[in-house]
């Protein structure tokens, strides 16, 4: 029995902060999930698999525009009519409000409505059975430990199937303790056969017997969500470990590229080694049809002169690469962001181990924890901010550069080279 699994679509995805650099690049990221799921569609029907499991996140948001509900519609009537069943639940982005009516399905959806688990019993074409089982988002955040509340495998059919959408309990994943958090060894426990994961955008495999897994999302949608994203096609065999086949879907990759600056280095340099990443980027995107965007950063700029800082810092390099108002051709090669640090090396704490032990504890409660949202809360609810720039408190990029810009202004400030420091006996 063959089995999709893709999950976070986030149909509906704005990427605010391309808009301003480049309207082309834009529209191309705005089409971007859509092209990532009719392929992945396509490639369900072509390889006949007996079920789409779609485990969270369809859409970006709550509510949704009219063009992403009628797009997700279509594509789930092209999968009714080659008579493939779809089981779908929705997550955190796309929870169903309970004073809002249920969305109506074509009659190959199987859809879980409700916060408490659920399942379905299925038949494949081979007349294999299948059970699923699967919960949905009614609010934001789920802290409750949903994996406690799926049965143990009552063996009733010939494959069982979970659907979470959720992160794991153990800190290893930004606020997990709001996302239906869960343990391995939770769903290990269950005895099902495969376990569909939703919610974090990077595929991965937790477990291999039985096979439990991320599929990730179908699109990075920012500069953090490096490299390629897509589906599994999951392959079920009687007393037989769950196979598992990524699939490529992404349209557009983020990538990114350290370029270490050297000592007696002027601006054409500098443009001639950016030049030189574009080039081999725009290889791989020419052999793999996908478009690449890229994220450079220009290591080590404390050997370049203080005139060519100030210089890069004003922007004046990214000029030499802007796509504002330009054309694109698709596959395209675009620079996002460009970077100068200055021995910005997170080890720059290691002649004093509780000083580098405490600077990274301090970075990881901005990155992980409410430390952020509590420093940023008092300038994201002016009234301007408010009424203007709302999206800023659900940027990433923006959150993203904060917090690398607090932590190289530490490291500039107080951070020394271990060969600068004198130890006295």
């Amino acid at each position: 029995m063959k089995i999709m699994h893709v999950a976070d679509l986030h149909l509906d995805s704005p990427f605010k902060g391309m808009m301003k650099q480049s309207k082309a690049i834009h529209k191309q990221l705005i089409q971007a999930p859509y092209q990532a799921f009719e392929r992945c569609v396509s490639i369900a029907i072509n390889q006949e698999v007996d079920f789409i499991v779609i485990v969270g996140d369809v859409y970006n948001a709550e509510k949704q525009t009219i063009y992403a509900q009628n797009f997700f519609m279509n594509q789930l009537t092209r999968l009714n009519k080659a008579g493939i069943p779809v089981v779908l639940n929705h997550g955190n982005h796309d929870y169903l409000r309970p004073d809002k009516k249920s969305p109506i399905y074509p009659d190959n959806v199987y859809a879980f409505l409700s916060e408490d688990v659920e399942q379905f019993d299925l038949t494949s074409k081979n007349q294999e059975t299948v059970r699923f089982y699967g919960f949905s988002y009614l609010q934001k955040w789920i802290k409750e430990r949903k994996s406690q509340e799926f049965p143990l495998n009552p063996r009733e059919t010939d494959y069982t199937i979970g659907l979470l959408h959720g992160a794991l309990a153990d800190g290893q994943a930004k606020d997990a303790g709001n996302y239906a958090p869960f343990t391995v060894q939770e769903l290990v426990s269950k005895q099902y056969d495969y376990w569909a994961l939703g919610h974090i955008h990077q595929a991965g495999v937790l477990n291999s017997v039985p096979l439990i897994q991320y599929s990730g999302t179908i699109q990075g949608r920012h500069r953090n969500e490096l490299g390629d994203k897509g589906a599994y096609i999951v392959e079920l065999t009687k007393n037989s470990p769950a196979k598992n086949e990524f699939i490529s879907l992404a349209p557009i990759l983020w990538q990114s590229a350290t370029i270490e600056c050297q000592q007696d280095w002027q601006a054409n340099d500098i443009v001639q080694q950016i030049e030189q990443v574009i080039a081999n980027y725009r290889s791989e995107a020419e052999a793999s049809s996908q478009s690449q965007i890229l994220t450079i950063t220009l290591s080590n700029g404390q050997r370049l002169t203080q005139e060519l800082q100030e210089q890069i810092e004003k922007g004046e390099l990214s000029f030499a690469f802007e796509t504002s108002g330009v054309e694109v051709d698709v596959p395209f090669v675009a620079v996002a962001k460009l970077y100068l640090t200055q021995n910005m090396t997170l080890d720059a704490f290691q002649y004093d181990e509780n000083l580098n032990q405490s600077f990274h504890a301090a970075s990881q409660r901005l990155i992980e924890g409410n430390a952020y949202d509590d420093i940023m809360k008092d300038l994201f609810q002016h009234s301007i901010i408010q009424n203007w720039l709302p999206e800023f408190k659900d940027d990433e990029e923006l959150k993203h550069s904060i917090i690398e810009s607090a932590q190289q202004l530490m490291i500039q400030t107080i951070g020394f080279d271990i060969k600068e420091v004198t130890h006295e006996d």
